[in-house]
């Protein structure tokens, strides 16, 4: 089945565009550490991968909001200096972004991060011109990325039906459906076509070159 292509192409960071490394869950080892919780399992430090940072201290480690403040200054303090220098783009996300852009769509970002962070991470993994905006969030700002997006949309002007936010989290695919826009979930990521389809994605891509292929109109398995 075909469906319209898309003028308008939102991508999240972490797991979509970058593989960051082991910076995201070295800085919510060494918080975690500070605030004296020993956690050594990688697959509970992968869940900080995506959402908002404030959110995954509350929710999961059940930190009140000074321990929240707190977590967040020792994990940025870390991350700033150890982080970012590790972010690299995914196999194939160059070749996606000029294929996307020489066919006329117009690129961004839509991230959790905090817009330092997020710019950061995308001039270290040299993808940063391709992009005419990034939509992160003020240190101070803790919003899910239904927000985030939201804000993007308005900045744009964008119809809904032109848009689409690529991701690989549940959440990057609940702010797309919240705010009217489709999305393709990736599969090369961090999150799983399981939990994709259950937060509603009808695409998805286990390559970059898929989701060219998707962005551009491409057919969607019935």
């Amino acid at each position: 089945m075909q469906h319209r292509r898309y003028d308008v192409a939102l991508f999240d960071i972490d797991g979509t565009l970058c593989d960051p490394g082991s910076g995201i869950t070295d800085a919510a080892a060494h918080a975690l550490a500070q605030m004296g919780f020993v956690e050594n399992d990688p697959l509970a430090l992968r869940r900080f991968v995506g959402p908002p940072l404030e959110h995954s201290f509350r929710d999961l480690y059940g930190f009140d909001a000074a321990a929240v403040t707190e977590a967040v200054g020792h994990y940025r303090e870390h991350y700033a200096d150890a982080g970012i220098s590790q972010y690299r783009p995914y196999p194939g996300v160059g070749e996606l972004l000029e294929r996307l852009l020489a066919a006329g769509v117009e690129l961004g970002v839509v991230t959790a991060k905090i817009q330092e962070f997020a710019e950061g991470a995308l001039q270290t993994a040299g993808l940063r011109s391709s992009f005419t905006t990034v939509h992160g969030r003020a240190p101070d700002d803790v919003v899910a990325k239904v927000v985030t997006l939201r804000r993007a949309m308005q900045s744009r002007r964008a119809a809904p039906e032109q848009v689409v936010m690529i991701g690989d989290r549940e959440h990057d695919v609940e702010a797309a459906l919240e705010n009217g826009v489709d999305v393709i979930g990736v599969l090369y990521g961090f999150g799983t076509a399981d939990e994709l389809h259950r937060a509603g994605a009808r695409m998805t891509a286990a390559a970059p070159r898929r989701v060219g292929d998707l962005v551009l109109g491409g057919s969607v398995p019935q």
